[in-house]
């Protein structure tokens, strides 16, 4: 959904009504966190209590409804009547603004002393990140139709009363409240209000009809508001809002349901006066529909559109197991008849076979005791047949001994299981009329043979990787087979061309060479045991992208007596006159694990070009890749993230031969140091070419800060992150 066509995306544009909840959120972009909000840039004729200068036809509101968003154990929810509300997010240069509209069926607003939650109120979080585990950099506002307003943590403590950077108006409205603000952010301090920047956002209702809270309604219900988890993200777009496009899908974007027809609603441009409809099931076709084509619907002034019944598009039903696109594109009036291109918009038919298994298929350390399976029916599924056994063909092909019978629930009593073992299992749907026969699903119990690394169905996995994995107990030796064709690899054996040898107890590590670029991998890991007895593994899968991995600070742990530090891979400036960085912090836990771009960690590079030192920087001797010409691969990128309260050194990247030959390359952003938010470093690896490197060979990364960059830099101190190091095409 493009930053013009509406305010909103991720996990809101998913938590209306006709979604199916536990359907997978949206994703940010770049970090892959989930709950994802675009703001939009556009600013109110007035902070008063009336939206009419909103202009609600350009924006999609976050939406607060459902009993899942209620926080934990408030049971007396009646439904959206009784406690819930949209919420509308913009900011310009000066004020972020939200507009609130509350359902609530009775009013207790006339709270004048104690606690501001205790009465009919908004409240709203903004935190530096979506980690916040604590209120130390949380920032809280509350205000009802009275206008209250309050403050807390690294605030002013201005308490229950006005806020000089702060403005509130609230309406009461017939079936609730509206309220409307807006609040100057530079005396947030520690947020950064950059484009492009992410800011921890949090937005709750609270419902009293006595005289104490009785409901919460958030924006998820993943504990209460302060946890780190209740955070989401909300992205500063420089896009401007613009009324004249379609928003407020309905079926909300990426909803499932559950019938075969389907009644297509969604709220008009405000200038629109026809609507041009198109659908089909595949993205690129109504993407690229015009007129011409057999996914245009058809011109329509009405804003709903049926599908699925005779007369209409697909008139034989949806299919189960189908996903639908549709777009709606806005027609102004003569003498304009100006066409905005709709966004396009997906809902799916669950499939008639069985899906989202519980244990996950892939999952480990399952059991071994009173195990339970369980899964979300198919489409009109009344019977379901189980299989589980251990070995994968038997289950494959519906072996007596894998046969577990049949029941109307969704759910199977595996009972006691054995440990280090794999086990396979499926299910069977039958509708009454068909039986349709479900994936195979793997997990295996403790002990067995895991942790495969790339992990199990990852994508965009580097095309240099190296495969590890955990030995089982019993383990002696490891046999490996790998391949891009499943089955040969499910059945390989000894001499096949997927065998790929033996591998002693403590090597558990395969290097396949430059793998090719947007790739599915199979593998598999036989264990064979002291006493010659052969175990043999899942098979596990992963899909290459198209770049090299350098480094994504995954692979660091705190045992530094084996050399698994970052700071022993990452050399500093320890001892070292003229280098005045410090990889890591000085005690457990080494890397950062709190400000992350990608997986759990990052490196922590800490900055001190004074008393003389006029460079800082990390460095790191390559094993791999070496060979910066490979696999056509042409730039290098890192992501990388300050604070504001750096000193603005120059930053730069340094690479080198074994011959002793380095270039440098600078950061076009002079206050790169003081980024707040990931950003990401794209350097053509020509520029280092053009400085007489051989990049088919090089031997030392640096990363670093100070005059190497420039020799007029200003010395200071700082902390920057950096993650995701790669070499992409």
């Amino acid at each position: 959904m493009s930053a013009k066509e509406c305010l909103f995306v991720g996990i809101f544009t998913l938590l209306s009504l006709s979604v199916v909840m536990g359907a997978p959120p949206a994703v940010h972009p770049t970090t892959g966190e989930d709950l994802v909000i675009d703001c939009l840039r556009g600013t109110p004729d007035a902070i008063d209590g009336d939206l009419s200068d909103w202009k609600l036809g350009g924006l999609t509101p976050a939406v607060l409804d459902a009993e899942e968003q209620l926080y934990t154990g408030q049971a007396s929810w009646d439904g959206p009547d009784d406690c819930s509300g949209e919420f509308y997010v913009m900011w310009d240069d000066t004020y972020i603004y939200m507009a609130v509209v509350v359902k609530d069926d009775t009013l207790s607003m006339n709270k004048s002393s104690g606690d501001i939650w205790n009465a009919d109120c908004i409240e709203v979080f903004f935190a530096t990140t979506n980690t916040v585990a604590d209120h130390s950099e949380h920032y809280q506002y509350g205000f009802n139709a009275n206008d209250q307003t309050w403050n807390w943590c690294n605030m002013d403590s201005a308490g229950q009363s006005a806020i000089d950077y702060l403005q509130c108006a609230s309406s009461i409205t017939s079936d609730g409240y509206i309220c409307e603000t807006a609040i100057e952010y530079a005396k947030i301090a520690a947020l950064d209000f950059t484009p492009g920047n992410t800011i921890g956002f949090h937005p709750c209702i609270d419902d009293t009809d006595d005289t104490d809270r009785e409901i919460q309604i958030t924006w998820t219900g993943r504990e209460a508001h302060d946890q780190s988890l209740g955070f989401g993200y909300l992205v500063l777009s420089d896009a401007a809002i613009t009324p004249g496009y379609s928003s407020g899908p309905s079926p909300a974007n990426g909803a499932m349901i559950t019938d075969t027809w389907v009644s297509l609603s969604w709220r008009p441009g405000t200038f629109a006066a026809s609507h041009d409809v198109y659908l089909g099931d595949n993205f690129v076709d109504v993407n690229e529909a015009t007129r011409d084509s057999e996914f245009f619907r058809g011109n329509q002034a009405s804003t709903f559109y049926v599908a699925g019944f005779p007369g209409y598009a697909y008139p034989e039903g949806l299919v189960p197991g189908t996903t639908y696109y549709w777009r709606i594109d806005e027609v102004n009036a003569p003498p304009d008849e100006a066409v905005y291109k709709g966004t396009v918009w997906n809902f799916s038919l669950p499939p008639q076979t069985a899906y989202a298994p519980d244990p996950a298929d892939g999952a480990q350390f399952v059991g071994p005791d009173s195990v339970m399976l369980a899964w979300t029916p198919g489409y009109g599924a009344k019977l379901h047949h189980i299989y589980l056994g251990d070995n994968r063909a038997d289950v494959e092909a519906g072996a007596t001994a894998t046969y577990k019978g049949a029941r109307g629930l969704a759910n199977f009593s595996a009972g006691n299981l054995t440990p280090e073992k794999v086990y396979y299992w499926r299910v069977d749907e039958f509708d009454g009329a068909e039986t349709y026969e479900g994936d195979i699903w793997t997990f295996t119990t403790p002990g067995a043979v895991g942790n495969p690394q790339p992990a199990y169905k990852t994508t965009d996995v580097g095309m240099n990787a190296i495969l590890t994995w955990t030995a089982s107990d019993s383990a002696a030796s490891h046999q490996l087979y790998f391949g891009t064709d499943m089955q040969a690899v499910l059945n390989a054996g000894a001499g096949s061309p997927e065998d790929k040898g033996s591998k002693a107890l403590g090597a558990e590590s395969y290097d396949p060479g430059l793998l090719d670029a947007e790739t599915t991998y199979y593998w598999r890991v036989d264990e064979t045991d002291g006493q010659g007895n052969v175990t043999t593994g899942p098979v596990w899968i992963f899909t290459t992208g198209t770049y090299l991995l350098v480094d994504d600070f995954e692979s660091y742990t705190d045992d530094d007596a084996n050399g698994q530090a970052i700071w022993q891979t990452w050399i500093d400036g320890f001892g070292i006159a003229d280098n005045g960085a410090q990889v890591g912090y000085l005690m457990p836990p080494y890397a950062e694990q709190n400000v992350i771009h990608g997986g759990i960690q990052s490196l922590p590079l800490l900055y001190e070009n004074e008393n003389g030192v006029t460079n800082s920087e990390a460095s790191l001797t390559l094993t791999a890749p070496r060979d910066w010409t490979a696999a056509g691969v042409s730039q290098l990128s890192l992501w990388y993230q300050g604070k504001s309260a750096n000193a603005a050194d120059p930053m730069y990247v340094s690479i080198s031969n074994s011959a002793g030959a380095a270039a440098v390359v600078v950061n076009d952003d002079p206050l790169a140091a003081q980024a707040r938010g990931w950003r990401q470093w794209v350097i053509p690896l020509q520029g280092f070419a053009d400085q007489g490197i051989n990049l088919s060979d090089v031997n030392t990364l640096a990363i670093g800060l100070g005059t190497k960059a420039d020799a007029a830099a200003p010395g200071g101190t700082g902390t920057v992150f950096i993650d995701d190091v790669r070499l992409d095409r």
